[in-house]
């Protein structure tokens, strides 16, 4: 992993402020002096080597459509940008390749000849990937590009390689360091002012020595050259991972939730911290599934981690006049692999706790293909599906929709395999009418026992003997509850001929052990695993297998569409307020 802290900048050294020049479409417009040709010959023999390390990405990809999770959008055609680095590998970003069924590789340098390309290892969480060519042929003359170990300063002078929108040929912008600061999950990135266009996804970002300082990923919407870069340090941290299967789990987290300052002197007297003491935040709440979990406890109040004191802004220093949020010094380390010594302030002394890291888990799923995947189940028309971002991206127009988001976000997951099920449609059907206007809404009951998740919900509706199925829905505005039911008998009859009317091959897909790809639970597994938690859940009353069976319908086995190994991107998730940023990849 790559210290933050640097040395004397050679770029900010090498160009000065007051001779840099002008800057119109990432060409060099104005005359230079004499003093600062030998500065600038520096910087034209970095850019030069680095755009024949650069390779323009040809992307097919068949995303997941969370509004039908029985069926795929349609094929897409994309661009992003990749570069070579030590290893024969091409790095570019995870949303650049996300669900890709192929992904062909042209590089600048030799004969124009486009080669298939594989994904080794996909971040979602960093938004990074790692491709390989297996033709020995492509590598034939190629050069790596070198990862520079030092965190580009403030005014630092960068070039950003790519192929965006615009044209078919390479392009290279010019700007400067605005900013260093962490994202949503804490991670550390930079803030640029170069052009970051749909297309530069995945390109590197160079300093003036021609090493690489960061990898173009995404720019801020409705502002005017914002760019957001993955500096090396990540990158390198995420290297590390690819020769190891399975080593990359995602971001570390304490598992604490958003902490809070103790900028009042009266607050730092209730919570009985010393006069001399000036640092430090109070926790909130730890998650019950976190990392941090019967270690730390709410109203700890953290004074340092490994040593470095948290300011009572919860900033910690990065450098020089310099300090960033405090959960750099987390995210820096690898989740699951690391642990980070915490110092709390409890019970009016100190105590040390040793916390292994682990990723944050959520009870609304952020990430295709990372924490949540397209299930459903179809009961009588009605179809239920867990909350969660990409579900709810796809109903961005709708109030409900957005509410149901707003409610549940930032809540972590209470206990293994919980989900919130809603009702995201009705499929109208004479057995469902005076129904077919509800949509995404929260159930919470079925014949009157709590559902937990679709899988669960799935066999208790394959089991239940009674003669209505009652579902109780909690209505978007808190103003009591929705009652929906259907007749059993008429909705099992209903079942070939609604799938057959939408083209459904199965009447249920879901996760058995809460990860993996959806699949068609088996009613007459007892196995805990349907719910995805250790905890069997039942719903409804049991009954025999064959009548199980029976209630489930002919359940045709889906054909094995890969969740696949790749982790899309996106738009960093939404909190309570609109996303900040874009990511830059999808260029037709």
């Amino acid at each position: 992993m790559v210290e933050s802290d640097s040395g004397s900048s050679e770029h900010s050294a090498t160009v000065p402020t007051s001779k840099r020049a002008k800057r119109t479409h990432g060409v060099t417009a104005s005359a230079s002096s004499a003093a600062a040709a030998a500065p600038r010959a520096v910087t034209a023999r970095g850019v030069s080597a680095g755009t024949g390390s650069v390779c323009k990405l040809f992307v097919k990809k068949v995303p997941c459509n969370f509004a039908d999770p029985w069926r795929k959008h349609s094929q897409q055609s994309s661009t992003g940008t990749g570069f070579l680095v030590a290893g024969r590998w091409i790095v570019t970003n995870a949303h650049v390749v996300h669900r890709a069924v192929s992904v062909l590789v042209r590089s600048t340098t030799g004969p124009p000849i486009k080669y298939s390309a594989r994904t080794v290892v996909l971040g979602l969480p960093c938004d990074l990937a790692v491709l390989v060519v297996d033709a020995v042929g492509f590598w034939a003359g190629k050069e790596s590009l070198e990862l520079s170990q030092q965190l580009p300063r403030l005014d630092d002078n960068v070039t950003c390689i790519g192929f965006p929108v615009g044209g078919e040929n390479i392009s290279v912008t010019r700007g400067v360091v605005s900013r260093i600061d962490v994202n949503h999950d804490g991670l550390l990135r930079v803030q640029i002012d170069a052009a970051i266009n749909p297309g530069n996804s995945g390109g590197p970002v160079l300093g003036a020595h021609g090493l690489v300082v960061g990898v173009a990923s995404s720019h801020l919407k409705n502002a005017s050259n914002i760019g957001y870069i993955i500096p090396t340090s990540v990158l390198s941290q995420f290297l590390g991972c690819v020769d190891v299967p399975g080593s990359y789990i995602g971001t570390a987290s304490l598992g604490i939730g958003r902490v809070q300052t103790l900028e009042s002197p009266a607050l730092r007297r209730h919570l009985g911290l010393p006069m001399e003491f000036s640092g430090g935040v109070r926790i909130p709440a730890v998650w019950p599934l976190g990392p941090a979990a019967e270690k730390l406890k709410v109203d700890d109040v953290i004074i340092s981690l490994d040593g470095v004191e948290i300011g009572q802004d919860a900033t910690v220093p990065l450098r020089d006049n310099e300090r960033i949020f405090f959960s750099y010094l987390v995210t820096r380390r690898l989740a699951g692999k690391e642990s980070v010594r915490v110092r709390v302030w409890r019970n009016g002394r100190e105590e040390d706790v040793d916390v292994l890291l682990r990723p944050d888990r959520w009870l609304v799923p952020r990430l295709d293909g990372y924490d949540s995947a397209p299930e459903y189940v179809i009961v009588g028309g009605l179809v239920f599906v867990p909350l969660s971002m990409p579900w709810a991206e796809l109903k961005s127009n709708d109030k409900n929709a957005r509410a149901l988001v707003h409610q549940y976000w930032g809540q972590a997951l209470p206990e293994p395999g919980r989900q919130v099920v809603i009702l995201s449609k009705v499929l109208a059907h004479p057995c469902n009418m005076g129904f077919h206007g509800l949509s995404n809404i929260v159930v919470e009951t079925f014949n009157g026992t709590p559902v937990h998740n679709v899988a669960q919900l799935a066999r208790a509706v394959a089991r239940c003997r009674d003669t209505t199925l009652v579902f109780e829905f909690r209505r978007p505005a808190g103003d009591g509850r929705e009652i929906v039911a259907l007749d059993r008998a008429e909705s099992v009859a209903a079942e070939a001929e609604i799938l057959q009317q939408h083209l459904i091959a199965a009447i249920c897909m879901v996760r058995l052990k809460g990860c993996g790809e959806p699949q068609p639970p088996d009613p007459e597994d007892d196995d805990s695993r349907c719910n995805g938690s250790g905890d069997p859940q039942q719903l409804g009353q049991p009954t025999e297998s064959a009548n199980a069976a029976e209630q489930v319908g002919a359940v045709a086995a889906m054909p094995s569409s890969a969740l696949g190994t790749n982790m899309e991107e996106k738009v960093p998730p939404v909190p309570l307020e609109p996303p900040q940023t874009t990511c830059t990849a999808p260029h037709t």
